[in-house]
C-alpha cells in the first residue's frame, strides 16, 4: 500500500467560527473540501502547503502567516489502495471576500479546474467536508 504524505489548510475567520472551503465548479460530485495537496519530493510541509493555497485559490501567504499546526492523522483512501499522512494547519483571516471562483493552476490533475470558494460554519464543515477534512477543525 502506497502512503502519501499531505498537507491542508483550515482559513478561518471571526474567531475560528468559519472555515474556507470550496466545490469544484464542474465537478459536484468531487464534495465540498479545504485546500490540500500532497507535498512534492524534497519539499518541507510548509513550503508543500503555501504552494498548494496559491495553486488551489490565487491566495498568496508568508510561513509567518500561519498560526499553528494542528496536528497529524491518516486516511485510508476509499477509491484507491493508498494512506494518507495528513497534516492540518490554521490561518486566521478576516479580510477575505465572501466568496471567489479560481481556475487551479498547478502540474497535477487539477490544473484548469475551477474551483469556487466561501466560507462554511465550522460546527457544519466538521461533519459536511469530505474524506473526514473536517476532523481537526476548532
Amino acid at each position: 500500500m502506497i502512503t502519501k504524505t499531505k498537507v491542508l489548510i483550515y482559513i478561518l475567520r471571526h474567531n475560528n467560527s468559519e472555515v474556507l472551503v470550496f466545490s469544484h465548479r464542474d465537478f459536484p460530485e468531487a464534495e465540498t473540501q479545504v485546500i490540500g495537496g500532497t507535498v512534492d519530493p524534497g519539499e518541507d510541509l510548509v513550503e508543500a502547503l503555501l504552494r498548494e493555497i496559491y495553486e488551489e485559490s490565487g491566495l498568496v501567504f508568508t510561513p509567518s502567516d500561519i498560526t499553528k499546526k494542528l496536528g497529524e492523522t491518516y486516511y485510508q483512501r476509499k477509491d484507491r489502495p493508498e494512506t494518507n499522512h495528513r497534516h492540518y494547519y490554521s490561518i486566521e483571516k478576516n479580510d477575505l471576500p465572501d466568496s471567489w471562483a479560481h481556475t487551479v493552476h498547478s502540474t497535477g490533475q487539477d490544473n484548469g479546474l475551477v474551483f469556487e470558494f466561501f466560507w462554511m460554519k465550522t460546527s457544519v464543515a466538521i461533519e459536511a467536508l469530505t474524506g473526514r477534512m473536517g476532523e481537526l477543525l476548532p
